[in-house]
């Protein structure tokens, strides 16, 4: 599984954990609360890569994506990426424009990139991607590469990352 995107944690880690999710996916919300809980267990050994699968039947899920996005190119992606968790039932164009604005974004550099349709297309190419490692619903996580569905607990992750690390080599200091 490719770990493009924008990533936490450990740049060196031995385990890569890629997340595909989608911002109005309440199931997403709870994975993004174990993620963070992932890597407070885990913060020298594991890194973690969002990517958009965005559902058809969420009206806002795309542009709360761009706006992610967007976020992360004026260095806030992070900061977006939880907001936009914790207000899924708020994400129409203003919203999403007032969250840039709270987080200090630049709100004509904003308002510019989220007009680019690029931003659409790479979209499209995550969920392809993610279609071919049979990803159906969110979320989704790939933990170095094994996959595991839905919205799991910490105790689930620990299980088969505790594993990789017993498997791989120690990372070189």
């Amino acid at each position: 599984v490719t770990a493009n995107g924008p990533s936490k944690g450990a740049k060196n880690a031995r385990v890569t954990i890629v997340e595909f999710a989608d911002y109005e996916c309440p199931y997403c919300a709870r994975g993004s609360d174990v993620m963070k809980e992932v890597l407070k267990k885990y913060p020298n050994d594991v890194r973690v890569v969002f990517r958009d699968f965005t559902l058809d039947f969420h009206a806002n899920a795309i542009p709360a994506a761009i706006t992610a996005r967007c976020a992360g190119k004026q260095g806030k992606y992070w900061e977006m990426h939880d907001m936009l968790f914790a207000n899924m039932e708020a994400l129409g164009e203003s919203a999403l424009r007032s969250y840039a604005k709270k987080l200090g974004l630049d709100l004509a550099k904003y308002d510019s990139c989220i007009a680019d349709p690029a931003w659409q297309a790479a979209i499209r190419a995550d969920e392809a991607e993610a279609a071919q490692y049979g990803v159906e619903g969110t979320p989704a996580f790939f933990v170095n590469g094994i996959p595991l569905s839905g919205a799991q607990p910490l105790e689930r992750f620990s299980e088969i990352i505790d594993r990789e690390l017993a498997n791989s080599p120690s990372k070189k200091k």
